[in-house]
């Protein structure tokens, strides 16, 4: 509390120094002012044309101005003054006033951009020479936003690297999925490679976003091709933090306090909605009404103030009524989500050098609260990073980094066996009569908030360790030699407690809560290391026009993954929860051991002539344990060009228009091991034990034991090759005030592993693997950048565009069933009926063609009418084959289409706000689940929210939703069809954030060199076509996952 003090002090002096700046500026009450004489001038460029919006500041005297339309100026100053003369797209100049004549300055036009060092595999590379798909983001991005990841930081940010929300959602230790140019495989989501401070492996959500300094994103084959098989599908290359030399130790310090609140929960009906709803579908499948009159009649005294219980005693026995005898009017998830809940995140760090040293430490703690109302859900992560360089002398330089965090997840144990395993789904199925409170005052069992208070724990715990040391020798002029030896440890350590719970009865004696007993308690271990050893050489020569650079090199890396799992039931006492207290006679116990290996050499090419003519070339012999040893290794090359057109002489005439323009194109092939990801040694059994069995054969005069009987083995399973070609344009206009980057890339897959050929049964065995499918991705990514500095005012404006489609070249389906994939599948195409409407009347259903392949009852007014497409009077799916589909159609495709991300930014005196937009253009959905249908086959299984109150009755004939069946009737109007397909395409404004940055005049006061405060809100509002009960950043086919949240946050960035 004493810090945001002396900060709201500073800022009220801010403010009063502000007023007195402008004072100064103007000249009113400074005599200072008029005692200075007046520097006249214009500003031009190389060619001799005048700038205007020039900003020219006389440091000497705290003096500034612009340029006008002719690029004139007019500026107190005396000689001696120091000048600055800068400018958006030209090289600032900084220069001493000798003279007070009228003076004339020229501007060079600047590619800071292009001279950017961007971080590439083994090293880096001058942005105006990268010939490959590469992006990169600086940190100063990433931590702008108040993210608990880097990859939330990343969204929206780079044209085709999808991050998505996984079946976690928003829940506090959610984590991001990444993926780089979609689809990788045939149901399988390939991640790329992280690569942390040029070392391979590591885990990229648990970095602590305030320690990177910049984050690569490789895109292509042939930019990847140097780390094989490892990155079939890209490489995250992330740098973090490191020293500077002879620099005085600069500590930093930032925090974010933030208060999140869910969005897009669904809003439940009333109790008397519920029961109008719910009896009207038990009537429509010929069953009686599950409320009676007894019970809507006490609903509509408890809504209307005249009954004070929200249920009653089951009458002649000792136990509560509930569910459609109940008369309580809930919206259970008002009840168990908070509105708003409190996290905070804070982050230190210093860094510095003396002599031949540069260090780097990092701390920083996140503490992430959840949602629940109910039993405490907190996560905490620790992390502690250092980064240590030395020049031990002229040849040799030590590099250390280490990173240590732990991470923590305490959450209330919901009881699967109770609950189905997502608790989502059974509060949505949690009916609103059911009552909170019995009348004693207990928590009645329906309720199930007893689960959250006081059900037991779920508690994990994962410590990561990622440590290098590195040796890194000067053999000479441009020729260095590097080894270095990473240890990457992934150590979770988990435990589940079910306790036995117990709720009261009207007679005030208690009973065991159903699904409760018995209590049980479950340890489980993981250990998982990463070893890497690297040992490269890289050599650079310049030779007039001409540069080269070579590098080569040698990879080995091993993994070790070992699993223990322990479980028991019937605790003596829950107080101590411990797997030697338990006394159950049949505990379980498993383990699992994995160990995988692989080398690679590889090696880079790389020629430049005058920086016109760009050349690349990489390659990578790659070996892997997971195959046998006579298709164990193979090579996969790349190539890339560039041609850099505005360093012709024929470009000068266009030169101050578009002052850079380069072509580039590149092709590579990787390999690919994904499809063994769960089995690292497909040529061998599980070593799974089978307990003797009242039918197992006698050996011996007794049963015996057995081992699993291994497959048949494929001796020619090898690698997926995925082969990218690319194509980019790289462009800056207006004095590199705009810029711009085009890339169009078609990735291939081959040799996927799809299922085996059919054998007959008595085979006794299935058949083995084999590489039989194919896939092909293709799509592109546009970015575009504007920046501008008008006086005080500087703005930017960064787009990106993005889009991808998948398409299977080759699957062993030869009928081209529908069930499955096919050759000439668009990957996310919905197959479905085209509705035609309700039908109105019985009779208007009659006269219809024949819909009973669909369902062989009776169809009525309410119920969905289908298009007879190919005319048979028909209505079916024919053989659900491509060739023999019915009436089955393709009506949308579920690929999220037109990504994009727009981030506006501006600044003035002191004074920034940032707005990030980000969405998708174009996506249909199929939703089959209950949050959208409200009403499924069973009434333990639905879910009506308001939206359902728009559907078919005789009364509402025009309705959106059919009518409703509380039975297996439902499924004939919820065929996948064009009626209820969902527009999913969305725009969300992610986050808004305003600062202000203290002037140094006060900051200085307090030995504080920089200080903004800033508050931000995430999530602010979406506009989307979805059913509201649907989020379109989360899952769309299910919906029954842990909210987004609304998150308003401030906090402090400080620099001493």
């Amino acid at each position: 509390m004493q810090i945001y003090q002396a900060f709201l002090t500073m800022f009220l002096l801010a403010s009063a120094s502000g007023e007195a700046n402008f004072t100064h500026q103007t000249g009113a009450g400074n005599k200072g002012v008029y005692q200075l004489s007046v520097l006249e001038g214009v500003i031009r460029n190389a060619s001799g044309e005048p700038i205007a919006g020039v900003t020219l500041q006389n440091k000497s005297q705290n003096q500034t101005v612009v340029t006008d339309a002719l690029g004139k100026f007019r500026i107190p100053a005396k000689k001696g003054d120091q000048l600055q003369i800068s400018a958006i797209g030209y090289k600032t100049r900084n220069l001493v006033i000798n003279q007070l004549d009228q003076a004339e300055f020229s501007l060079e036009t600047s590619a800071a951009e292009l001279e950017e060092a961007v971080v590439v595999a083994y090293g880096t590379q001058k942005k105006a020479n990268l010939t490959g798909a590469v992006d990169q983001v600086s940190g100063k991005t990433l931590q702008n936003r108040p993210v608990n990841n880097i990859g939330q930081a990343l969204q929206g940010v780079i044209g085709n690297l999808n991050v998505t929300t996984n079946t976690s959602g928003g829940a506090p230790n959610a984590l991001p999925s990444i993926n780089i140019r979609g689809y990788t495989g045939f149901g399988i989501a390939g991640a790329p490679l992280v690569v942390i401070d040029g070392v391979q492996g590591g885990d990229l959500n648990s970095i602590n976003p305030a320690d990177i300094e910049s984050v690569s994103v490789i895109k292509d084959a042939a930019a990847s091709a140097i780390y094989g098989s490892s990155a079939p599908y890209g490489v995250l290359l992330i740098s973090t933090k490191k020293g500077s030399k002879g620099k005085a130790p600069v500590l930093t310090y930032n925090n974010n306090l933030n208060w999140a609140s869910p969005i897009n929960l669904p809003k439940m009906l009333n109790s008397l909605e519920f029961a109008e709803i719910y009896n009207d579908a038990f009537i429509n499948a010929g069953r009686g009404p599950v409320y009676s009159e007894d019970a809507i009649a006490r609903i509509k005294a408890y809504q209307a103030g005249q009954l004070g219980t929200e249920t009653v005693q089951v009458p002649n026995t000792n136990a509560w009524d509930s569910w459609g005898n109940a008369n309580a009017n809930h919206d259970w998830f008002k009840i168990y989500f908070a509105d708003n809940v409190f996290s905070q995140q804070h982050n230190l760090g210093v860094n510095g050098g003396t002599g031949g040293t540069t260090y780097y430490m990092g701390l920083g703690y996140l503490e992430k609260n959840g949602l629940y109302n109910f039993g405490d859900e907190k996560f905490r992560r620790f992390n502690l990073r250092a980064n240590l360089s030395t020049a031990v002398n002229t040849w040799l330089t030590v590099n250390l980094r280490s990173s240590l965090s732990r991470e923590k997840f305490n959450t209330p144990n919901t009881y699967s066996t109770r609950t189905g395993g997502n608790y989502m789904h059974q509060i949505a199925r949690k009916w609103p009569s059911v009552a909170l409170y019995n009348p004693d005052g207990n928590y009645s069992q329906q309720s199930d908030i007893m689960l959250h208070e006081e059900g037991g724990r779920n508690i994990t715990t994962t410590d990561f360790a990622l440590l290098t040391g590195e040796l890194v020798f000067k053999l000479a002029k441009g020729w260095n030699l590097t080894s270095n030896y990473t240890l990457d440890g992934n150590y979770t350590d988990g435990s589940s407690h079910y306790k036995t719970l117990y709720h009261i009865l009207p007679d005030g004696s208690s009973s065991v809560l159903s699904g409760t007993n018995p209590s049980s308690f479950n340890r489980s271990s993981v250990r998982s290391e990463h070893q890497i050893f690297n040992l490269f050489s890289s050599y650079e020569k310049s030779f007039g026009l001409h540069d080269f650079r070579l590098l080569g090199g040698y990879v080995r890396e091993s993994w070790n993954y070992q699993s223990f799992g322990a479980g028991n039931q019937q605790l003596y006492s829950d107080n101590i929860p411990s797997l030697s207290l338990t006394y159950s006679t049949a505990p379980s116990v498993t383990d699992l051991i994995r160990k995988l290996g692989s080398e690679g050499i590889f090696g880079r090419f790389n020629y430049s002539y005058d920086d016109k003519y760009l050349l690349e070339l990489t390659g990578r012999y790659d070996g892997s344990s997971r195959f046998l040893s006579d298709v164990r290794w193979k090579f996969y090359p790349g190539i890339s060009a560039g041609w850099v057109l505005s360093k012709e002489s024929f470009w000068k005439p266009i030169d101050q228009y578009i002052n850079s323009f380069k072509l580039r194109a590149s092709y590579g092939s990787l390999g690919d091991q994904s499809f063994l990801q769960n089995n690292y040694y497909p040529f061998y059994p599980n070593l799974v034990t089978i307990a003797p069995r009242s039918t197992a054969w006698l050996f011996g005069g007794s049963q015996q034991a057995a081992v699993s009987q291994p497959s048949l083995i494929n001796p020619n399973l090898t690698w997926i090759t995925t082969s990218t070609l690319n194509f980019g344009v790289d462009a800056s206009f207006l004095n590199n005030r705009l810029s711009g980057s085009f890339e169009w890339f078609i990735r291939k897959s081959e040799d996927f592993a799809g299922p085996s050929q059919a054998v007959p049964a008595v085979l006794g065995t299935t058949p083995p693997t084999t590489n039989n499918a194919a896939m092909e991705t293709r799509g592109f990514e546009l970015t575009l950048k504007w920046a501008d500095q008008i006086g005080d005012f500087g703005y930017g404006i960064r787009g990106v565009l993005s889009d991808y489609r998948g398409k299977v070249t080759r699957y062993p389906n030869p009928n081209k069933l529908l069930s499955t994939w096919y050759e000439g599948l668009s990957m996310g195409e919905i197959w479905g009926y085209t509705s035609e409407g309700l039908f109105s009347t019985n009779e208007d259903a009659s006269k219809a063609p024949n819909q009973k392949r669909i369902y062989g009852g009776n169809w009525g007014a309410g119920d969905v009418q289908y298009r007879d497409l190919n005319g048979d009077e028909v209505i079916d799916f024919g053989n659900n084959t491509v060739d023999s589909s019915g009436d089955r159609r393709i009506i949308g495709n579920n690929t999220p289409r037109y990504a994009f991300g727009l981030n506006l930014e501006a600044n003035w005196k002191g004074f920034d706000v940032q707005v990030f937009v980000q969405g998708i253009a174009k996506r249909d959905a199929w939703i089959g689940s209950n949050y959208f249908w409200g009403v499924v086959d069973s009434e333990w299984q639905g879910s009506p929210f308001t939206v359902h109150k728009d559907r078919w009755t005789p009364a509402n004939p025009n309705g959106y939703f059919p009518k409703f069946y509380m039975s297996g009737e439902v499924n004939k109007n919820q065929q996948t069809q064009t009626r209820y397909l969902q527009n999913a395409a969305y725009l969300r404004l992610k986050n808004l954030q305003l600062g202000y940055s203290i002037p140094a005049a006060i900051t200085d006061r307090v030995k504080i060199s920089k200080a903004r405060l800033y508050v931000s809100v995430d999530n602010l509002f979406t506009i989307t076509k979805l059913q509201k009960t649907m989020d379109p950043e989360l899952s769309i086919s299910d919906g029954k996952i842990y909210p987004l949240q609304r998150t308003i946050s401030t906090g402090i960035n400080l620099t001493f």
